[in-house]
């Protein structure tokens, strides 16, 4: 095991968050099961909750070159052996990982969860440059201990995107656990929004904080794309709506909007502190893209009115999208 990895399997298990029991290489299936598949699904750390037994499997991806080799072990094992409804299967996922690889990954948690894991991908270390993670790579334990980053927030950012907001609609609604999850939620209100029956649902709301997707130059309220809802069953999941979020307009709007799962402050603070993403004051953009937002604001004005305050805008990262 690369050194990196074993340094922060060492902190998850001495920084373990109150209430909660860690311990690392942990076996998925028994070793028989093992013997038959031909190979050993295992996590680099579990967390257990002591209250309730719940089990969250960590796999930490600090340079894998395919990633997605670890989703497919839990995803097979489940099929012979399923994963307790309240486990969790959580995947953090350094910058070192090239990004085709990384949102390969991120798109096959969509697969797990249609089979009925509660699967998320995350980041790892997201404010630690590639660079510098190749080098904590290779240094020795002594060194490591040293100078490699505080833990405490890998372990947040786990708890955070593992445990559910609330429950409503017969889903659970937790916060996106990536990028990719945000800027799907960014095309989706862009698409619903041009749909007759889900523009009528949204009606015209106040929105101040928006996220920005570079790639399509869509934008969408950050309250909107920093949510995601899983249905209680995989069936529900594939049912009610065949995307990676299992969020949409209709399904937002059918949610009490006083209800204290959406609260937009806490929306876009997580986009913020956990998916390390940039606020910047319209005002303070450049000229191109405060057109750019102006004209798209046009478009959907029967349902969006700018706050009075200003906007402000949301960017991801740019390594993660």
């Amino acid at each position: 095991m690369p050194s990196l990895a074993r340094h922060l399997q060492e902190a998850f298990v001495r920084d373990c968050p109150p209430g909660w029991a860690c311990s690392p290489e942990v076996r998925v299936v028994p070793q028989e099961m093992e013997r038959w598949l031909g190979y050993a699904p295992q996590a680099d750390v579990m967390l257990q909750e002591v209250t309730t037994g719940r089990r969250v499997w960590v796999e930490l991806e600090i340079s894998r070159a395919d990633p997605v080799a670890n989703h497919a072990k839990f995803a097979t094992a489940h099929l012979f052996q399923p994963m307790p409804a309240q486990d969790t299967f959580v995947s953090m996922v350094s910058r070192h990982v090239d990004r085709g690889r990384s949102n390969l990954a991120a798109h096959t948690i969509a697969l797990m969860r249609a089979i009925g894991i509660r699967a998320f991908q995350t980041t790892l270390l997201p404010t630690v440059e590639r660079d510098e993670i190749k080098r904590l790579n290779h240094l020795t334990a002594d060194r490591l201990r040293e100078e490699a980053p505080i833990v405490s927030g890998e372990l947040k950012r786990v708890l955070s995107v593992s445990g559910a907001v609330g429950r409503v609609l017969e889903s659970d609604i937790h916060f996106a656990a990536n990028a990719v999850e945000v800027l799907y939620n960014v095309q989706r209100w862009n698409q619903d929004m041009v749909l007759p029956a889900p523009r009528e649902r949204w009606g015209q709301r106040r929105v101040r904080y928006f996220v920005h997707d570079p790639r399509t130059k869509l934008f969408a309220p950050s309250k909107f794309a920093a949510y995601i809802r899983l249905p209680l069953t995989p069936q529900g999941a594939w049912e009610i709506d065949r995307s990676l979020t299992g969020m949409s307009i209709v399904s937002y709007t059918a949610i009490d909007q006083q209800h204290p799962i959406f609260d937009g402050r806490r929306a876009w603070q997580h986009l913020e502190s956990q998916l390390h993403m940039t606020a910047t004051n319209l005002d303070a953009l450049p000229g191109d893209l405060v057109e750019k937002f102006w004209r798209w604001s046009e478009r959907f004005k029967a349902g969006i009115t700018v706050d009075p305050k200003g906007p402000v805008v949301l960017f991801p990262p740019g390594w993660m999208c």
